[in-house]
């Protein structure tokens, strides 16, 4: 299995897929691995393959850019996409759903236990085939996008007992859990996206074929652009095009672009340079995770680009903590849900569900550009968390946020029980370079500091 994290962002989803394909079609297996082919599976529990059209819309957009006809004339491929008018609504969702239907998800193999990889995300307690977890070879996992396995409904011991993480590409601190024989591993921070680490990886180690080379085919060439072009959605995204300020975009995603961009470009095969606009598929790409959020429920968008995390207070308490993305700023939440006071009641209904969250953080992005942070305490061991974020978190440049309809609300809903505390606290954030990649660990050491 090939496994971004839990977010299941555009991202994890590229680099898994982009990782496998290569890998299984021109690769050798990692050092530590037993053999078998890499199965891309995207870490959604809850979300079937079948919905991934209407709830991660940019992954049809994606596919359906990267595989778009170069040669049927002007105004094809990502600049046809650009115009609305080209095709119904009807027809671009039909395409998502066609594109998005052969992946697989987490949900997708708990639905079908006579996959060879039900066992290892079975419910804890199953016995799967007349055998029970201790009996079965651990299942081969490498990691995209993240350096610990997670997965909801897991815990952390059926985790290390389930699964053996024989390689790892990632862009976030590296928490030391993968060995140092996983070949791959390639853990960096400061890179924008995962996805130019794993393009990098393949490049260097001569696992991306290049047109000309011995062996390599015409097909085989067509087939590479349209995976270069996968690759490169990603990229640009968590780029903004190659504009993002800081961390956000290195060097590594530049030279990344410029490659994939050369190769979709060169060879003689399909492309050619005067049909690639990499504005018009940035900007397609952008409009659809703008807007995507507009046909799901307010479960669906705290759900839809949320990770969590379980640390341990000083006193030894165990706190989960969980944040959740967001492209649409307080306001639009606010008028999304009809109202403050509904919108607190799905915020308390996503924290206390089944994840029990003793700690909740929402970042949120305007149209202006700029970003709010919330963080909520839902237990009380875990409230004093929050000044601690706030005094140790300078790099984020937070500031006082003001609404005072929000805040009244707020403060009326989420009061710490024993003392009458607001539980609760939201900034902008001033240095917008940063995202969750920055604000998760800080919450954590908050967390684990209390």
């Amino acid at each position: 299995m090939v496994m971004g994290n839990q977010s299941a962002d555009l991202d994890s989803f590229i680099s898994a897929v982009v990782f496998a394909y290569f890998y299984n079609s021109y690769g050798r297996k990692p050092a530590a691995s037993t053999g078998g082919i890499y199965v891309p599976v995207l870490n959604l529990p809850h979300v079937k393959a079948e919905d991934l059209w209407r709830l991660r819309p940019e992954f049809g957009v994606a596919v359906r850019l990267a595989t778009a006809d170069p040669g049927a004339g002007p105004g094809s491929g990502p600049c046809r996409e650009v115009k609305e008018e080209a095709e119904s609504e009807a027809e671009s969702q039909g395409r998502n759903q066609t594109a998005l239907r052969e992946l697989v998800t987490v949900a997708d193999i708990k639905d079908h236990q006579k996959s060879i990889l039900y066992a290892a995300l079975a419910p804890t307690g199953a016995v799967v085939d007349g055998k029970a977890y201790g009996d079965r070879a651990k299942q081969e996992l490498v990691l995209v996008d993240h350096n610990v396995p997670s997965m909801s409904g897991l815990s952390d011991e059926d985790v290390r007992q389930r699964f053996r993480v024989v390689g790892c590409v990632d862009h976030h601190i590296d928490e030391g859990f993968v060995a140092s024989d996983a070949k791959p591993r390639i853990i960096r921070t400061g890179i924008g996206s995962c996805t130019s680490l794993v393009v990098k990886h393949l490049r260097d180690e001569g696992l991306w074929p290049l047109p000309g080379a011995a062996g390599v085919t015409d097909k085989d060439v067509r087939e590479v652009k349209e995976m270069a072009k996968l690759a490169l959605a990603p990229i640009l995204m968590d780029t903004v095009n190659l504009t993002a300020a800081g961390d956000k975009c290195s060097d590594t995603d530049r030279a990344m672009v410029a490659f994939l961009e050369a190769y979709i470009t060169g060879g003689g095969v399909g492309e050619d340079e005067s049909r690639w606009d990499r504005e018009a598929f940035f900007h397609t790409l952008w409009k659809t995770k703008s807007n995507s959020l507009e046909l799901l429920t307010m479960q669906e968008i705290l759900d839809r680009d949320y990770k969590e995390w379980i640390e341990q207070t000083r006193s030894g308490t165990n706190v989960r903590i969980g944040i959740s993305s967001l492209v649409k700023p307080v306001s639009w939440l606010i008028k999304h849900a009809e109202g403050v006071g509904k919108l607190l009641n799905e915020i308390e209904r996503f924290a206390n569900a089944e994840r029990e969250l003793g700690v909740y953080g929402m970042l949120m992005s305007t149209a202006e550009g700029k970003k709010e942070d919330v963080v909520i305490a839902f237990k009380e061991e875990a409230t004093d968390a929050i000044k601690v974020f706030e005094e140790s978190a300078q790099e984020l440049k937070l500031t006082a946020w003001e609404d005072e309809t929000f805040i009244d609300a707020m403060n009326e809903k989420l009061r710490n029980v024993a003392d009458g505390r607001p539980a609760w606290k939201i900034w902008w954030m001033g240095d917008t370079s940063k995202s969750r990649k920055q604000v998760g660990p800080l919450l954590r050491e908050a967390v684990k500091s209390i």
